[in-house]
């Protein structure tokens, strides 16, 4: 297959790439990696009238640590993940994911924000930007605003992105000493989507540790689930961990479909929480 024809733009900063997509609106779509979008033009899922390519604006190409946050810029590669031993010190929840995020060369183009942006809901960068709160900052010809991970996804391959906006950055919480994290998942082999996925935080807080869980795959959008609501007022201890799961797998609603059924989705869910909160529990306590 090959995509509807369109025009091209390769816009050198961010002022030209925001006066483009007012322009076109919602004729346009920006591509960075490609690995997601060139597949659904090339199967027509998607026309566009223009492709506006951000790949020569090079503050996009950034990260940095400013403080307690982590600024990842639209077009940090995925596989900076895997050799930036600084930016993977700074998150290692998603050093644990990223790994599973399809193959050495989808991650060589892919990148970071691109993945956010896309919004599959069974997708494992979604999971881990909802479980740490993201916050991502869009820019329009208008000016900047922000949009908290929780508001964020909105549907499948759903945002509140509107359609003179960019992504410009997403803001992390880097780790901090005494935090423990863990990401896992099911899929049928390894670098396709996962049926489940599961990503866990166990984090040192003034009055003792905190934990909260991310599924993805068990609905439309990723969803995130803290031991506090479960237990409130309860110190958060492993013995707890298989109930918090039984917890979490009876809220979630997951679908049936030719990979798998929504029972074995929740069975699954179950042994993934238990198993990625345990996980982060013993980082954790390695570091305390």
């Amino acid at each position: 297959m090959k995509p509807a024809p369109f025009a091209y733009a390769s816009p050198a900063s961010i002022d030209e790439c925001v006066a483009l997509l007012e322009q076109y609106s919602d004729d346009a779509k920006i591509i960075a990696g490609g690995q997601s979008l060139m597949p659904l033009l090339n199967l027509r899922m998607v026309r566009v009238s223009v492709l506006i390519d951000i790949g020569r604006i090079e503050p996009l190409r950034q990260w940095k640590q400013d403080g307690d946050t982590v600024l990842i810029g639209a077009l940090v590669r995925q596989k900076t993940l895997e050799t930036d031993q600084m930016l993977g010190a700074a998150l290692p929840l998603f050093v644990d994911a990223i790994r599973l995020v399809g193959h050495p060369a989808t991650r060589s183009r892919g990148t970071i924000v691109g993945s956010m942006c896309h919004a599959d809901p069974a997708a494992e960068m979604p999971v881990c930007a909802v479980l740490l709160g993201a916050e991502f900052v869009v820019r329009s010809k208008g000016g900047t605003r922000i949009i908290e991970a929780d508001d964020f996804f909105q549907d499948a391959l759903s945002t509140a992105v509107r359609d003179d906006e960019i992504v410009e950055v997403v803001k992390l919480p880097r780790a901090a000493p005494g935090d423990g994290y863990a990401f896992d998942e099911i899929a049928r082999r390894h670098g396709d989507f996962a049926l489940i996925s599961a990503g866990a935080a166990v984090q040192k807080r003034p009055g003792g540790l905190t934990a909260a869980v991310a599924l993805g795959g068990a609905s439309s959008r990723p969803q995130r689930y803290d031991y506090e609501e479960f237990a409130p007022g309860t110190r958060v201890e492993p013995g707890k961990f298989a109930e918090f799961a039984g917890y979490i797998a009876g809220r979630i609603k997951p679908n049936t479909d030719l990979h798998a059924s929504a029972d074995y989705r929740r069975a699954v869910a179950a042994v993934l929480v238990e198993r990625t909160l345990s996980a982060a529990w013993d980082r954790a306590k390695l570091q305390n």
